[in-house]
């Protein structure tokens, strides 16, 4: 089982980007990098609701890579002819 640790950026309850992700350090580091991030955020970005989570994701199930020609149909506007 391979785990990938990832840094999160939240803006209120609303997921925006994944800011970081990696497989070689370890949990507790990333977890540190987390909250040293948060620690740094303004006054002003905590007030608006910024924030930074800790996630992990398992990649032994998704080994398995969508092929580009299907991203590209998957991505195609159906409103368009």
């Amino acid at each position: 089982m391979i785990k990938v640790y990832e840094i999160h950026r939240y803006l209120n309850d609303q997921f925006q980007y994944v800011v970081a992700r990696t497989h070689k350090y370890t949990e507790e580091k990333v977890h540190l990098d987390v909250k040293r991030m948060n620690a740094m955020l303004s006054a002003e970005m905590r007030k608006g609701g910024v924030r930074y989570v800790f996630a992990i994701e398992d990649m032994s199930a998704s080994n398995k890579k969508t092929s580009s020609k299907y991203l590209h149909q998957q991505n195609k506007n159906p409103w368009t002819r």
